[in-house]
């Protein structure tokens, strides 16, 4: 059953057309100084400078660090954290996707943090983070909402990727406007479905009972994503659609959906690696990943799988042999991944087992131990569910 729990979530939400338009007024309660953070992409010109004007009109002075790119690089933070703390910056403003707002949590962490912010300690409370908020371009990753920054260590022999905690590192504000994602490239927005698919599942397979509202809850945001990235590929401009999209986002990841059970985060813990390793996109190694990881996983609760393969995926229930059910889901969501041009196997991205031993070390290492809270996958498994994603 449901767990003791405290939830509170600080982000201001500002959704809707023309939302960034209030960009400005809302720095401006905070900081008269401004870090506009951003990743260059082609994408964000039109955006980028409606937000400078914004920003100027509210009497805010701006400085700029652009260049994040996927996998959000230390480096880069470090640069940004220098900045803000030569000329006083008091607020840091991401424009773009996941990796621009993981980028701009941690340069808010980092600016006035005593030490090196690498070995700042998850749920450490962080006193002096600056303000911070976003223009976000790209419902997948929930950053948005979320208290967590992922970050690329780029500074050493081989980069490692891992992720900070902090309910200081929510954004003050979210600026989320679905018309900013019409001109993303397919890509973007598929990776980008497939990533918050990830997320239901990481809560929906837990090991806390008597979830059923999670459980619900769950269904509906999978499904709607997966009608809904059909319908943008079709048409980019379908507003109702963006929008079911960015709403899904952000459920699973404000930490309201989870909260008083048990989440296990397995997937990603094996992912992270070999997306780092070969400079992948996460929610592409993720959709490759999955049926891998429930394949092997999924005789250690066949009811839930069952329940998931028919409620999400289409599945007919198969009283005699549960099984059956789970693996025709399991193939049913590769056909899913197909149809919105994703690939199912590493081998389709170029990826031998030559480097499985070293990455299942890495997830192992990251994890303190086993992977996952509730997979609690060892080495060998992992090297296991990288070989059945071959």
């Amino acid at each position: 059953m449901l767990q003791n729990f405290t939830f509170r979530n600080p982000t201001t939400m500002v959704f809707g057309k023309d939302a960034e338009f209030q960009v400005g007024e809302l720095v401006r309660q905070y900081a008269d100084k401004c870090l506009l953070h951003y990743d260059g992409g082609p994408y964000l010109e039109g955006l980028l400078r409606r937000v400078r004007k914004s920003l100027k009109d509210a009497g805010v002075e701006i400085f700029e660090l652009g260049g994040v790119r996927p996998n959000p690089q230390l480096s880069l933070m470090r640069k940004g954290m220098e900045l803000c703390r030569e000329k006083e910056i008091g607020f840091v403003l991401a424009v773009g996707g996941g990796s621009v707002m993981d980028s701009a949590k941690f340069i808010a962490l980092g600016a006035k943090y005593e030490g090196d912010p690498w070995l700042y300690h998850n749920f450490t409370p962080a006193y002096n983070v600056l303000p911070h908020g976003c223009v976000c371009t790209l419902p997948g990753t929930g950053s948005e909402v979320s208290r967590c920054s992922m970050v690329v260590n780029d500074e050493g022999d081989y980069e490692i990727k891992r992720s900070f905690f902090s309910e200081q590192l929510k954004f003050d504000f979210a600026i989320i406007n679905p018309e900013l994602t019409y001109t993303l490239p397919a890509k973007q927005t598929t990776a980008g479905a497939v990533d918050i698919i990830s997320h239901y599942m990481e809560a929906y397979f837990t090991n806390t009972e008597d979830v059923d509202m999670l459980l619900g809850v769950a269904e509906t945001g999978i499904n709607s994503i997966m009608k809904n990235v059909k319908i943008v590929l079709e048409n980019p401009t379908d507003y109702a659609a963006r929008a079911n999209m960015f709403q899904a986002a952000y459920y699973p990841m404000d930490g309201s959906l989870p909260a008083g059970t048990v989440s296990d985060w397995g997937v990603h813990g094996i992912e992270n690696p070999l997306t780092v390793m070969y400079a992948s996109t996460h929610g592409l190694m993720l959709g490759i990943m999955i049926p891998a990881w429930m394949r092997y996983t999924y005789k250690r609760n066949l009811p839930l799988y069952t329940r998931f393969c028919v409620n999400c995926l289409g599945a007919k229930m198969d009283y005699v042999n549960p099984a059956n059910t789970v693996l025709e889901g399991i193939c049913n969501f590769e056909n899913f991944l197909r149809a919105i041009n994703m690939p199912v196997r590493l081998s389709e991205i170029g990826i031998d087992d030559s480097e499985f031993e070293a990455a299942a070390q890495t997830a192992i290492d990251i994890a303190g131990g086993k992977v996952g809270r509730v997979s609690q996958l060892t080495k060998e498994e992992i090297i296991e569910i990288y070989k059945l994603a071959l």
